[in-house]
């Protein structure tokens, strides 16, 4: 069995390599394979970090805000100027209220000229139409051949001369099309049912970049939208269940669903935009949450998320380690290696039951979550200097995604779209 668990943990050991290398670079690699340096440094990870949860044992959390799932906005026609709006902020409305009109004015007229124009037209085409059966009829009457070449002559050009006055018609036709259509849209009705989010200036030079000038929100239909920074957006997938707490409520919570990841629209969160180092800034992604009973749930309230893993259900302050982090020289006497006061040291641990999906054995005893381990490899050995390698992240996350508390107006519409402060606290951790 020592033979085989070694073997097996060798190759665990060389997968997780892998993974430390691309999302650790340079300290992954001391972590992993040099494991010392010329000081003899072991570097150690709190099992909380190892294992996914806090040192109070719940899972990592994320910040999130809720908003509406179905939103609809207008943009304005540049050619033309907005006459009238009947609605405004905060006004609930039902599918094909009018919302705003344009100053039809000119349009009228333009239309009203347009239909003399082509009358005009029309009427020049039938004299023209008329004229050219009367040049056939005299060609074809007369015997005088050269007469005839004459007549011939004035026939093509009269032929010609209609030709363009029918394309003059079909033009102004068209015109007219497009003219009456204009018409049509002269009051702008809502396609959905909600309340009125916003309405933009209608001067076109201070219209916002989403050239939104009316926007509509289904305050029926919920949704979460959270943020998770670049170092844990692997660890979130469309359709992984979750659970949304309460900010205000410790008791009030809500179960739900990733519906989308959006790895493609990253916003970056740096201590420093002007810095040139990319080390000192991370990037932040939007992700999507449905939940299954909005029931308490208020347009614009800030929450957390964190990935439903039974936390509800089962006792969580049941430490599930990587077998890898055991050190079975000694079947009888199962160890780790843990820090203790910066020095490196043996510390005999209780093995509980075995899970062989997830490669983990439940420590019984022995064991904190704020302990800090080492992974075992040939050369730690006790009294070894020790390295926290969650220092790195602690830093990079007090930057990232700290955030404070405030007293917010949970229910104020207006604050769908303010996702700069969900998006600089980033990912929270308690």
């Amino acid at each position: 069995m020592k033979k085989f668990f070694s073997k097996k943990r060798n190759i665990v050991i060389a997968v997780i390599v892998v993974i430390a290398l691309a999302a650790a670079g340079v300290g992954g690699y001391y972590y992993f394979f040099v494991g010392t340096s010329s000081e003899d440094i072991a570097y150690v990870s709190s099992v909380a970090t190892i294992t996914g949860q806090t040192a109070n044992g719940l899972n990592n959390r994320y910040a999130g805000v809720v908003e509406a799932e179905e939103t609809w906005s207008v943009a304005l026609d540049s050619s033309l100027t907005v006459s009238e709006t009947y609605v405004e902020v905060g006004q609930e409305v039902e599918a094909d209220t009018p919302l705003f009109s344009y100053d039809m004015t000119e349009t009228e007229a333009s239309l009203r000229s347009a239909q003399l124009e082509l009358e005009r037209l029309n009427n020049e085409l039938t004299a023209m139409q008329t004229d050219l059966n009367e040049l056939v009829a005299a060609r074809d009457a007369t015997g005088d051949e050269s007469a005839k070449a004459e007549y011939t002559v004035e026939i093509q050009q009269s032929q010609l001369d209609i030709t363009s006055k029918q394309y003059d018609i079909t033009s102004k036709k068209e015109e007219i099309t497009k003219l009456q259509e204009t018409l049509n849209k002269g009051t702008v009705n809502s396609k959905i049912a909600g309340v009125v989010k916003s309405i933009a200036s209608s001067d076109s030079s201070e219209m916002s970049d989403s050239n939104a000038f009316i926007t509509i929100v289904n305050m029926n239909k919920f949704q979460i939208k959270g943020s998770v920074n670049e170092q844990n957006l692997a660890s979130l997938s469309a359709d992984l269940p979750v659970i949304v707490y309460s900010r205000s409520d410790s008791e009030a919570y809500w179960k739900g669903t990733i519906t989308k990841v959006d790895s493609n629209n990253a916003t970056s969160n740096g201590s420093d935009e002007t810095d040139s180092d990319e080390m000192t800034s991370s990037s932040n992604y939007p992700f999507y949450v449905s939940v299954e009973d909005t029931t308490g749930l208020n347009m614009g309230q800030h929450v957390y998320i964190e990935l439903d893993q039974g936390q509800l259900e089962e006792d969580t302050s049941a430490i599930s380690l990587e077998e890898y982090y055991i050190d079975m020289t000694d079947e009888q006497n199962p160890f780790v290696w843990v820090d203790e006061d910066g020095k490196l040291a043996k510390r005999s641990v209780t093995l509980g039951e075995y899970n062989e999906d997830t490669m983990t054995y439940v420590i019984t005893d022995g064991l904190d979550l704020t302990d800090l381990i080492a992974v075992p490899y040939e050369g730690l050995k006790e009294g070894m200097e020790t390295s926290n390698m969650d220092e790195v992240d602690t830093e990079d996350v007090s930057e990232e995604g700290d955030y404070e508390e405030s007293e917010e107006s949970e229910g104020d519409v207006e604050e769908l779209t303010d996702d700069s402060e969900m998006e600089d606290e980033g990912e929270i951790e308690e």
